[in-house]
């Protein structure tokens, strides 16, 4: 019998849940009985062995322990050195997931099919690294879904509600708002809009900073000294940002070795001051979906909220101020986009996506106002558009004796190519001699996965090329590395 499996692949924790036989999801522990399991990797120097999870996270040396990596995924140059050896984001991703299929398989036996959430607003490069790597931890994946998508998919199935809907996700490190309609078991989505490095890491940063200044004020000394010591205080100020979404005051006692320990007191008016600026950006976020969208906050008929950062009041208060009623948790805000993935597994064709962003390229545009022409971006496929889709517009060549026709393909709305990303290029060799103005289609193909391709095509000669979209770089991992690795990792114990 298929078993349908959501993997919830997080910033700071990851879950993994299916669908039993009523239908309804359901989160499957880890090996160590953890309904989620921390997204931390330690490298033991004594034997070989990987660790995943909450002992990681307690492994004690920090030079041999990885955090946070999801937030490096989109970067190509971003690589972990252990013992000499080279650990891309995708590789320390793919032990996470390994740790997650091997130990949950013993509860619902193996699999191979998964859905993998990613933030809606991920780019290329971040949805193919998280492809590869659960091929590298023995996984197939049919879909890739946005976390909000998931998410309001468990909460519309758990709920039984309908309508407009706001989903909220603000997790340990990003922001996705994503708006959509759910009309019974369809589901379309209208926006989404985020930001990459947003989320509850950034909050624990600034408390950190906060017991930094009051430890220096009573004992006259840094806090701490490294990152070993970092890290030892950053767990007290994640407590206390818990304890502060249930008391209006918490007290600590930190300190060293070296310069003793002292009292910190630490009061929700002081946290709610701290950390204005970086939820009033959240705020910012709303209200980009809701003009992409075209909507006023009347429009919206629920406001969900997703992401273990949603539990601070103040994110609730400055949502209730901006739509005039309180918003609403999806069930357990850590878990639901893990239980909403592995419905979306069985019910993918339920669900309406469009792209989280606009794909054109760079191109000379001439102003119909005034007739003059300058270097912008062009838009082929705009935001927003139903997925899968194929678009096609037709440029001109703007030189005499042009023999090569380059193609810059372009990530992001702006017209300025200054501020929008470059993701990939494509060049075809046309006869020499021709003049100015010869037309050049230039396709591009927006798949389930939010995966693009390119197709340039000359009109005059019917010579074309096409590519899928390909990364350079010391962390992006090619075909064939990723085959090896998987090879490898089968090998590699995981605790």
């Amino acid at each position: 019998m298929r078993k349908y499996v959501g993997i919830d692949l997080g910033t700071t924790t990851s879950g993994l849940a299916y669908l039993r036989s009523d239908g309804n999801p359901e989160i499957v522990p880890n090996g160590d009985g953890e309904r989620l399991t921390p997204s931390v990797v330690y490298f033991d120097k004594h034997e070989d062995v990987k660790l995943v999870g909450s002992a990681a996270r307690d492994g004690g040396d920090p030079e041999r322990t990885v955090f946070r990596v999801k937030r490096h995924m989109d970067d190509p140059d971003f690589e972990v050195d252990i013992d000499g050896v080279s650990w891309t984001p995708t590789e320390i991703s793919a032990l996470i997931l390994a740790k997650l299929r091997r130990e949950c398989a013993r509860i619902i036996g193996e699999f191979e099919d998964v859905v993998i959430t990613v933030p809606a607003n991920y780019n290329e490069l971040a949805r193919k690294a998280t492809v590869a790597a659960a091929k590298i931890a023995g996984l197939n994946v049919t879909r890739l879904v946005n976390e909000p998508t998931a998410a309001a998919m468990y909460y519309a199935h758990s709920q039984g509600v309908s309508g407009r809907i706001l989903v909220y996700d603000l997790g340990g490190g990003t922001l996705d708002v994503t708006i959509l309609e759910v009309d019974g078991d369809s589901i379309s989505i209208l926006t989404s809009e985020g930001a990459r490095h947003l989320g509850g890491a950034n909050i624990d940063d600034l408390l950190l900073g906060m017991y930094a200044e009051q430890y220096l004020e009573a004992a006259g000394a840094s806090l701490y000294q490294d990152e070993a010591g970092r890290l030892r205080v950053l767990d007290s100020v994640e407590d206390s940002k818990k304890m502060l979404s249930k008391l209006r005051k918490v007290t600590d006692t930190i300190g060293n070795h070296s310069n003793g320990i002292a009292r910190i007191e630490l009061t929700r008016e002081v946290f709610d001051q701290a950390v204005s600026r970086l939820l009033v950006r959240t705020v910012m976020v709303v209200e980009q979906a809701l003009d992409s969208a075209g909507l006023g906050e009347s429009e919206i008929d629920h406001v969900v909220l997703v992401g273990g950062s949603t539990r601070i009041p103040r994110v609730v208060e400055l949502l209730k101020e901006k739509f005039g009623y309180a918003p609403k948790s999806c069930g357990n805000v850590d878990e639901c986009v893990a239980l909403g993935a592995a419905l979306f597994a069985k019910h993918a064709r339920k669900v309406n996506e469009v792209c989280n962003t606009g794909y054109g390229t760079v191109a000379l545009l001439e102003d119909a106002k005034t007739g003059e022409s300058k270097v912008g971006n062009s838009i082929v496929i705009p935001k927003n558009t139903p997925i899968p889709c194929s678009m096609t517009q037709v440029y001109q060549t703007s030189e005499d004796g042009e023999e090569l026709i380059e193609v810059e393909i372009t990530q992001g709305e702006d017209d300025d190519p200054r501020f929008i990303d470059i993701i990939g290029k494509l060049s075809l060799k046309v006869p020499p001699g021709r003049k100015a103005g010869c037309k050049v289609a230039v396709t591009y193909s927006y798949d389930k996965d939010q995966r693009v391709r390119a197709l340039v095509r000359d009109e005059d000669t019917g010579k074309k090329k096409e590519v899928a979209i390909d990364f350079h770089g010391r962390g992006v991992l090619s075909d064939r590395q990723v085959e090896r690795k998987a090879s490898y990792l089968k090998q590699v114990r995981i605790a």
